[in-house]
């Protein structure tokens, strides 16, 4: 793979992503992760549209603003299924807001490949890796 000048790995179509934020060190390292810039693609944002459009639509938002809401207010992390994390924007409801990201090692940042409203108790059997104090 070639290097930009930044040492960052060259994203391949780089059109179709988008960077909509960072998993800051001070985290990462808490939680033995990368730290990594966030970039969602086009296919997936297509993805959360077309299976909560309703759930959006009620609130207001894109599938963008939906991303971009849970990426910069999340307040947990919680392991995800396989190598993936599941950002959790927590709000003492029945159901809360969740990303799915997994960290693409070939191409040198995490990937959002869901996002989601979830019901509460989903995250019981779930690993807490993470809680914003």
């Amino acid at each position: 793979m070639k290097k930009t000048p930044t040492n960052r790995p060259r994203i391949e179509d780089q059109k179709h992503y988008k960077k909509i934020g960072k998993l800051k060190k001070t985290i990462a390292d808490q939680i033995g992760r990368e730290t990594a810039d966030i970039y969602v693609c086009e296919s997936h944002l297509k993805h959360i549209f077309n299976r909560h459009e309703a759930e959006l639509a009620s609130v207001g938002l894109t599938p963008q603003m939906f991303v971009d809401l849970v990426v910069i207010n999340f307040n947990r992390i919680y392991k995800g299924v396989g190598n993936s994390l599941l950002l959790v924007l927590w709000n003492g409801k029945p159901k809360t807001t969740a990303i799915e990201m997994n960290y693409a090692l070939q191409k040198g940042f995490y990937e959002i490949k869901t996002a989601t409203v979830m019901r509460k108790d989903f995250f019981d059997k779930k690993t807490l890796l993470w809680k914003k104090k």
